[in-house]
């Protein structure tokens, strides 16, 4: 079967159905020309108007006895911190009665954090939440931060 597909396709090439000196014209595609005079659609018209302002920023949080679990020192090792997010700076502060300190910014009206805690690397989509940090090649660990009810 596969002998009498290369005949077919050696046949094909012989006997003058393709020439192998065919030159590709490029016509400008389908954007090239102007059929019926028509408008030009190229510019997406005028500017969407003036800018939103500034970036959402942080929100302020004090929190003094927040309910603290530690899986950075130890496992499920339980605590109290205080949290500070201070605005406008939106800088966080966090010490924990379990040993671990993180500092760094807060993002956003939920306060997503980015920062390190024992100079380990760390992020939170917010804050009070769960903080995850790098802790080495291929492992993490995390600091749940309870706000309270």
């Amino acid at each position: 079967m596969r002998v009498a597909i290369l005949a077919v396709f050696a046949l094909c090439a012989c006997a003058g159905f393709t020439q192998g000196n065919e030159q590709l014209k490029f016509d400008g595609g389908p954007g090239a020309t102007n059929p019926g005079n028509s408008p030009d659609a190229s510019d997406a018209g005028i500017d969407g108007g003036a800018d939103a302002g500034q970036d959402a920023g942080c929100t302020a949080l004090m929190l003094s006895a927040a309910g603290v679990i530690d899986n950075c020192i130890g496992t499920d090792v339980l605590g109290t911190a205080s949290v500070n997010v201070t605005v406008p700076s939106c800088s966080v502060s966090i010490t924990s009665t379990t040993g671990t300190a993180c500092n760094g910014f807060a993002d956003g009206g939920h306060d997503a954090f980015d920062g390190g805690c024992n100079s380990m690397p760390c992020t939170s989509a917010s804050l009070p939440g769960t903080i995850v940090c790098v802790s080495g090649a291929m492992s993490s660990c995390t600091i749940v931060v309870d706000g309270g009810p």
